[in-house]
């Protein structure tokens, strides 16, 4: 796993999962690594790398989300290397939360872009990744939550800057199903995450963290499916 700053010494492990990437069943050689660690009092640090360089895109990003233990981000700094732009496309990117407004520097290909958004006491923010949609899945409603994430659209000068988005978080069964993660039986929730014109579908454990994700491609009738193959809590 790599990482945009590795782990202290005054870290304590939390949790570690590795999810594998299938389209209809084949691998697509996508992995994503994650790490949850307690930091200093009151905070944790969610590390996150999705790496798609043996996979059809050839994208790779890596996250480090500082976060307090309610949940609330605090900072989010963000790496992504993949094609667009008319060739090889680089981007390096902060975020600064407060209560109600988030700030951003974004360098793309060495240009740098500002960003100021004010937002609502209670906004949910999440990161593109199966596991960055975890941090939605406790949504005080079913529709109509605001959000903010980032543009998950790749390839232009807007790549990956911070829009703010209506999100539906809707639980599909009322009741738990046992689901093999990794070697384990958890009991699980199926999860609509919808926004814009998307929609996954986020399978999330009693602790409402993701342990798969699913992403139909209506156009070509066919499932992406992201599914925990290492899920360890310490």
């Amino acid at each position: 796993m790599r990482f945009i700053v590795k782990e202290q010494d005054y870290e304590k492990p939390i949790g570690a999962g590795l999810l594998r990437y299938e389209l209809d069943g084949v691998p697509t050689g996508a992995v994503e690594h994650w790490r949850l660690t307690e930091a200093t009092d009151g905070y944790e640090v969610l590390r996150v790398d999705l790496d798609a360089r043996e996979a059809a895109s050839g994208h790779s990003y890596l996250y480090h989300l500082v976060r307090r233990t309610d949940g609330a981000p605090e900072r989010l700094a963000y790496r992504f290397w993949g094609s667009g732009l008319h060739g090889k496309l680089q981007i390096e990117g902060t975020l600064l939360f407060s209560e109600t407004n988030i700030t951003g520097t974004r360098a793309v290909n060495g240009r740098t872009y500002h960003e100021d958004l004010n937002i609502e006491p209670g906004t949910l923010f999440w990161f593109p990744s199966a596991i960055g949609l975890g941090l939605v899945l406790q949504a005080k409603k079913v529709a109509g939550n605001t959000a903010v994430t980032l543009n998950g659209k790749i390839g232009g000068e807007d790549t990956l800057a911070m829009q703010q988005v209506s999100v539906d978080v809707d639980f599909l069964i009322t009741d738990t199903k046992p689901m093999e993660v990794a070697g384990k039986t958890l009991e699980t929730v199926p999860t609509m995450v919808r926004w814009n014109d998307n929609q996954r579908i986020v399978i999330r454990d009693q602790n409402y963290w993701p342990v798969a994700m699913q992403r139909p491609d209506f156009a070509d009738s066919k499932l992406l499916l992201a599914t925990e193959t290492r899920y360890t809590w310490y």
